[in-house]
C-alpha cells in the first residue's frame, strides 16, 4: 500500500466514508502537497495524477457530480455500507455517490428485488432505502436430498481454492483461482456472481496492464465492462 493509499483510507476511516469527491480530496492539505495538486486542476489532471498512488485498496469511479476515489470494493458493497450508515432516499443517495445514477438505479432495484434492501415510507411519503437485516439465508430450508447439488458444493469448493490458492492472504488473484479449480468458464463465473449476490465475496478492480493476456483472459469482467482482478472473501 502506497503512502497516499495509507493517508486517504485513514481520511475515510476517521470520517466513516467509504469515497470522496477528487475535489473534495484536493482540499485536504497534506495529500494536495504530496501530489502537488493546485487549485487550477480539474478533476482529469488530478485522477492522472493520483492513478499511479493506486493498488489493492483503492479505486477511481465516475459518479453523479464526477470522478470519485473510493474503497476498492464492489458497487453493491458501496450501497449497502452507504445506506446501512444512513438509511435515505434513492434521491439523495445519488447526489454524492461514486457510480452513475443509470447503474445506480439498475443496482438498487435489484438489490431490493433480491430481498438485500427494503423500501420504508416516511410521513411525508419519501421512500427510504434500507438494508434487510432479517433477509433469510437462501440454504435455510435445503431437503436432504438437496444436500448434494452443484451449486452448494460449488460455493464450498471455491471457498476451498480460496484459501488454498491465497495461502492467507486477502487479496486473492482470479485467475489463478480459475486455474486452480479448471471449470469451465461458465459454472466459475456463475459461482462468483452468485457469492457476489450474497455478499460473501467483494471483487475488487485494479490496473489489467500488470496481468499477462492469459491472466487477463482467466480474471472476471463485470457488466460494465471493468476488470476483476482479485477477491476478498467477506467476515461473517
Amino acid at each position: 500500500m502506497t503512502n497516499i493509499e495509507q493517508l486517504i483510507i485513514k481520511l475515510f476511516d476517521d470520517q466513516g466514508k467509504d469515497y470522496l469527491n477528487l475535489n473534495q480530496l484536493k482540499k485536504q492539505s497534506q495529500i494536495r502537497k504530496l501530489l502537488q495538486l493546485t487549485e487550477e486542476m480539474d478533476n482529469t489532471k488530478i485522477k492522472k495524477t493520483l492513478l499511479p498512488h493506486l493498488e489493492n485498496e483503492l479505486r477511481v469511479t465516475h459518479g453523479y457530480k464526477g470522478l470519485y476515489v473510493t474503497r476498492n470494493i464492489s458497487d453493491a458493497d458501496l450501497i449497502i455500507s452507504s445506506i446501512r450508515k444512513k438509511p435515505r432516499s434513492l434521491g439523495k443517495l445519488k447526489l454524492f455517490f461514486p457510480v452513475k445514477t443509470n447503474k445506480l438505479m439498475k443496482m438498487v432495484a435489484q438489490m431490493i428485488m433480491d430481498g438485500q434492501l427494503c423500501v420504508e415510507f416516511t410521513e411525508t411519503c419519501v421512500i427510504n432505502l434500507s438494508i434487510n437485516e432479517n433477509k433469510p439465508e437462501k440454504h435455510e430450508k435445503i431437503s436432504q436430498n438437496e444436500v448434494d447439488i452443484q451449486p452448494t458444493n460449488d460455493r464450498q469448493k471455491m471457498k476451498k481454492a480460496y484459501d488454498h490458492v491465497g495461502g492467507g492472504r486477502s487479496f486473492v488473484r482470479i485467475h489463478a483461482m480459475r486455474d486452480y479449480l479448471n471449470w469451465p468458464r461458465k459454472r466459475f463465473d456463475q459461482t462468483l456472481e452468485e457469492l457476489t449476490r450474497e455478499l460473501a465475496i467483494q471483487l475488487h478492480f485494479g490496473d489489467p496492464s500488470v496481468l499477462t493476456q492469459k491472466q487477463l483472459e482467466d480474471s472476471y469482467v463485470d457488466d460494465e465492462g471493468q476488470v476483476c482482478i482479485t477477491i476478498t472473501w467477506r467476515d461473517v
